[in-house]
C-alpha cells in the first residue's frame, strides 16, 4: 500500500472536546468495560460485540489494530474525551491504493450515545483520511435498519449512494446495507458549479458561510415557501441546511442530482433565494428547474431572472435539450416567473405532483435548447 502515506502511531486528532488517537496496549481495561457496556446496542450491529466478549479479545483487538497500523491495512483510533475516558472507537479499513477509497466505520459506548460524538469525530477522520492519506472517497456502509449510524453518515453530510443487495453480513446472512460516501472538501467554488451573473442577480454554487443566510431565509419564508414544498417546515434545522449545502456541492460533482445554485443580489451581496437542476433524464436529454425566492424579494423578479440565466447556461454549455417546470395550478408566484422567464406553456398535467400528502395537478412549462439562442 506504497500509494498511501503512513502516518506515525503518535498521531493525535482534535474533534471539538474530542481526542482521537491510535490504540495502545494500556487501553484493554477501559475497552472491556465500555464494550461489555454495549452489547445491547452496539452488539446488535457488530458481530464480535457478543455475551462472551473477554478481556482477552480487548487485547486481541488492540494487538491487531497496531499491527494492522504497521502494513497500513488499518487506522483505527480510541475516542476519549478530554479527561481521558474512552467514549468509542472509529477506523478507516479496507484501504484501496489504487483508487484511493476507504470504508470508515464507528461505533459509541452505550451511555454516551445521542450525544454528536459519533458525527464529531466523523468529520475528524474524513478530514484524516483526505489530508493525511489523501483519500478521494471515504464511504460508510451500514445496515440498512441502523438508523443511528445512518443518521451519523446524514448528519456529517455524507452522500447517500443507495441500497446496496447483500454488502454486509448480518446474524450469519447476507443483507442489504445503506451506502453513504464522502469526497474531498474543495477550495475552489468554481469546481462545484458555475457563477453565472447578469444585471443585479448573481448564481453561485453554495457555500458552507452561507448557512445562516440559508437558514433564517427559510425560516422567515415557512408561510410561503412551505406552502408548496414539504421539506420546508418550523422544523427545519442548521444540520438540515448545513446537509443540503454539502448535497448541491456534491452534485456538481456528479454524485447526486440535485445541482442548486444560490441566488445573490450582486448589489447587496445578500443570499434571495435558490434555484436547481434536478430529476436528471440523461436519455432524453431533459431536467427539472426548481427555484424558490425568500419572502422578502418575492415579486422583485428575481425567480425569472434565474431562470433565464440558468436555463440558458444549461441549454447552451451541457447536453440538456429540455428544461422542465412543474408547478402546482394554484402556485401563482411559481407560473408567473416561469411565464415571466419565457418558458411555455404546455398545459395541465393531471395527479403530477403530492404535496402534504395529496395528488395535485400541476401546470407544465418548458424551455427547450431553440428558446435561448
Amino acid at each position: 500500500m506504497a500509494a498511501i502515506p503512513r502516518p506515525p502511531t503518535s498521531l493525535e486528532l482534535a474533534a471539538d472536546n474530542l481526542r482521537l488517537r491510535p490504540w495502545q496496549s494500556g487501553d484493554a481495561d477501559a475497552l472491556y468495560e465500555a464494550a461489555r457496556e454495549s452489547i445491547a446496542t452496539v452488539g446488535q450491529w457488530l458481530p464480535w460485540l457478543h455475551a462472551d466478549y473477554t478481556r482477552e479479545d480487548s487485547e486481541r483487538w488492540i494487538a491487531h489494530c497496531q499491527s494492522a497500523w504497521e502494513r497500513g491495512e488499518l487506522y483505527a483510533f480510541g475516542i476519549f474525551d478530554l479527561q481521558g475516558r474512552l467514549l468509542g472507537s472509529i477506523g478507516l479499513n479496507r484501504l484501496d491504493p489504487q483508487r484511493l477509497n476507504a470504508n470508515l466505520g464507528y461505533w459509541v459506548r452505550e451511555q454516551e450515545q445521542g450525544k454528536g460524538i459519533a458525527s464529531r469525530a466523523v468529520r475528524a477522520m474524513a478530514a484524516f483520511g483526505f489530508e493525511v492519506l489523501g483519500l478521494i472517497r471515504i464511504e460508510i456502509v451500514t445496515a440498512i435498519d441502523n438508523l443511528a449510524s445512518k443518521r451519523v453518515a446524514e448528519r456529517v453530510g455524507a452522500h447517500f449512494d443507495g441500497t446496496s443487495p447483500n454488502r454486509i453480513v448480518h446474524r450469519q446472512r447476507p443483507a442489504p446495507a445503506a451506502v453513504y460516501s464522502l469526497l474531498p472538501p474543495d477550495d475552489d467554488d468554481l469546481l462545484s458549479g458555475p457563477v453565472i451573473e447578469e444585471g443585479w442577480i448573481r448564481l453561485r454554487p453554495f457555500q458552507l458561510s452561507d448557512l445562516d443566510a440559508l437558514y433564517e431565509a427559510l425560516h422567515e419564508s415557512v408561510d410561503t415557501i412551505g406552502r408548496w414544498q414539504d421539506w420546508m417546515t418550523p422544523h427545519y434545522s442548521r444540520e438540515d441546511a448545513r446537509r443540503w449545502i454539502a448535497r448541491s456541492r456534491l452534485a456538481w460533482r456528479g454524485t447526486g442530482d440535485e445541482c442548486a445554485l444560490a441566488i445573490i443580489d450582486r448589489n447587496t451581496g445578500e443570499l434571495i433565494g435558490s434555484i436547481a437542476i434536478n430529476h436528471w433524464q440523461p436519455d432524453y436529454g431533459a431536467a427539472n428547474l426548481g427555484y424558490w425566492v425568500r419572502k422578502t424579494r418575492q415579486g422583485q423578479g428575481a425567480a425569472s431572472a434565474a431562470v433565464r440565466l440558468l436555463a440558458r447556461h444549461a441549454l447552451q454549455s451541457t447536453e440538456l435539450q429540455r428544461l422542465e417546470i412543474v408547478a402546482a395550478v394554484d402556485n401563482g408566484a411559481s407560473r408567473r416567473a416561469a411565464e415571466n422567464a419565457g418558458a411555455k406553456f404546455e398545459g395541465i398535467t393531471r395527479n403530477r405532483l403530492i404535496l402534504h400528502g395529496q395528488s395535485l395537478d400541476a401546470a407544465m412549462y418548458s424551455i427547450v435548447a431553440s428558446d435561448v439562442i
